[in-house]
């Protein structure tokens, strides 16, 4: 068989599977295709790109308005970190939360929190992800980066 046929039918298989929503090799938080918040949704505390933070215990984010998804599920969503050294810290569900002083770079802000397993290292960049639990073959959706 050519190199040519062997990728093509590489391809296909791994086209299949991820398809399939069986999870496996492409499913949960490496799937293909983000999972479905329904809604523009970015990080508020920290900020993306903020660098300094200390202390930092949960992870605060902004959605778009409450009629999508994310806020009819939002009791089945939490927050993750990862930092390029293969450390990945959990958050809890989110919880709606008031954030009067955050930023607001949509008409109608919602906010919601995830409190953090344990506090940052402090000394390196963590990026933020919003993954939703059970999800099949979806992957969790990039919410920005900052250092602490």
């Amino acid at each position: 068989m050519s190199l040519g046929r062997l990728a093509i039918l590489l391809t296909l298989a791994v086209s299949v599977a991820a398809c399939s929503g069986t999870g496996g090799l492409i499913g949960g938080i490496g799937g293909i295709l983000p999972c479905n918040t329904g809604t523009q949704v970015q990080l508020a505390s920290p900020l993306a790109g903020q660098s300094g933070v200390s202390n930092l215990s949960q992870i605060t984010l902004v959605a778009n308005g409450n009629s999508n998804n994310l806020y009819s599920t939002y009791q089945n969503w939490y927050v993750y970190v990862s930092n390029g050294f293969g450390t990945q810290i959990q958050g809890g569900q989110l919880n709606l939360v008031a954030d009067p002083n955050g930023p607001h770079p949509y008409a109608s802000d919602f906010y919601y929190s995830s409190q953090l397993q344990q506090t940052l290292a402090q000394g390196q960049t963590w990026n933020a992800f919003l993954a939703e639990q059970n999800a099949g073959s979806c992957s969790a959706v990039p919410l920005g980066s900052f250092s602490t």
